[in-house]
């Protein structure tokens, strides 16, 4: 697993963000944390990682995660040096996040759809896959 980029963890709730951070860790995988959708783009602004992995909550404040994928497919110009694959980890069932998505008129493709709680075969299944849509290896 030592081919993955750093990861961003995305998500309000302490506890989900440390079950996260175990699993990235018994992986040996790099990690970072924000608790909602605007630290994290301002995060990714500051980054110099060029390729990076964000598991992303959907319902936090602030900013959630419908706003920070619509900010990502409206403001490409942001993030050219970048590239970013998501993996959306929510306790909404996928069918209602597609549907939301479809209403909000995102399109942006998400590389894995994981629902909470997340088994750690999961989350390890969803990087690899998220791994194989760079456009360039490490």
């Amino acid at each position: 697993m030592n081919e993955i980029p750093k990861t961003l963890i995305v998500d309000d709730e302490h506890l989900n963000r440390i079950l996260l951070a175990r699993s990235l860790q018994s992986f040996n995988i790099p990690y970072s944390e924000t608790t909602d959708g605007q630290e994290a783009l301002d995060w990714i602004k500051n980054s110099t990682e060029k390729q990076l992995i964000i598991l992303l909550d959907l319902n936090m404040p602030v900013m959630d995660g419908y706003e920070f994928m619509f900010h990502l497919e409206s403001y490409p110009e942001e993030f050219l040096d970048k590239q970013i694959e998501l993996i959306i980890v929510s306790a909404a069932s996928q069918s209602s996040f597609e549907e939301l998505c479809e209403l909000a008129g995102i399109t942006l493709k998400t590389a894995a759809y994981l629902e909470k709680p997340v088994s750690k075969n999961r989350l390890q299944e969803a990087l690899l896959l998220a791994t194989q849509n760079f456009s360039t290896p490490l």
